[in-house]
């Protein structure tokens, strides 16, 4: 038979979370409403737990050992998941279909066409969360959008979107470069993530005429949402994906400045959790989901 797991008390976890967030014994028992002596014993229960002093007297103060700042930064982050559960219940039994994207998908392609789906389905929920970086989340959703290069795909996942991406600007950048956009990219700024690789790719396929001076700036952000909205915001020339940049383009806050594009080989990519592919809502939204042709928006 397979032994339980030993753990301490939970109420000493809790003094020892207190006392790491108020900073002292007194004010982590105001917070528990319980006495100093009652915070100090579950703390002294603790350290006898453990076999190791995790606290150290500083004066009249205590204060946490470096091996007890990093169990109480653990707990606090344990509790602070049983907290975020615990908010989540309501969502849960309302058996939302869980979808987590990328910022970027979320904002240019699932929020234009939540409404037209909740007219269309108005008994199906949704959660929709946001994946800060292209690794799956723990736990799974039901549904994630993903961005990851076409032969790396998991035997579950399909393309949903191209990856593919261009040169793009505003307006006003291109006329300042009397509109020829070889001079706009020549003049900068040129946007990129942190590892420079999209215009590193696409300059030599576009040719000399292209390419920037050893004085063109070049601006810095993390991601592709931010790398697309600097764009949309005119701070520079960026190279964004063509899914996400169809209704920007559509609506003239963005101009193609050419048709060269990098990255044939990159998709967004679309996994369902497993077990969840057989329920109704879950292939509603699915079916949905690929039915957002980002060029028809």
């Amino acid at each position: 038979m397979k032994l339980a797991r030993r753990l301490p008390s939970l109420n000493a976890l809790r003094a020892l979370e207190a006392v790491r967030e108020t900073g002292s014994v007194s004010a982590a028992g105001r917070r528990l409403s319980v006495s100093h002596s009652a915070v100090s014993h579950q703390i002294k229960q603790l350290e006898e737990w453990i076999g190791r002093p995790i606290t150290v007297r500083r004066g009249r103060s205590v204060a946490l050992t470096e091996a007890g700042e990093s169990l109480a930064r653990v707990v606090h982050d344990s509790f602070d998941a049983i907290r975020h559960e615990l908010d989540l219940l309501p969502l849960r039994f309302a058996r939302a279909v869980s979808i987590s994207a990328l910022p970027v998908i979320a904002e240019e392609i699932l929020l234009p066409n939540l409404e037209a789906f909740r007219s269309a389905f108005p008994t199906i929920s949704l959660h929709v969360s946001l994946a800060q970086t292209d690794r799956p989340k723990t736990p799974a959703p039901d549904v994630e959008i993903l961005f990851r290069k076409q032969d790396r795909l998991l035997p579950d996942e399909g393309v949903l979107f191209p990856g593919d991406a261009v040169p793009v600007c505003t307006p006003a950048l291109l006329a300042a470069a009397g509109n020829d956009p070889a001079r706009a990219v020549r003049n900068g700024p040129l946007l990129t993530d942190e590892d420079s690789r999209m215009w590193t790719r696409w300059l030599p396929q576009a040719g000399d005429e292209w390419s920037p001076s050893e004085s063109t700036q070049t601006i810095y952000l993390e991601g592709s949402f931010l790398l697309q909205k600097a764009a949309e915001h005119g701070i520079g020339i960026a190279i964004c994906r063509r899914a996400t940049i169809a209704r920007a383009l559509q609506t003239g806050v963005l101009v193609l400045l050419s048709d060269i594009a990098i990255d044939h080989d990159w998709a967004y990519t679309l996994r369902v959790a497993t077990g969840r592919e057989i329920e109704p809502e879950v292939q509603i939204v699915t079916a949905w989901l690929n039915s957002l042709t980002p060029l028809r928006q």
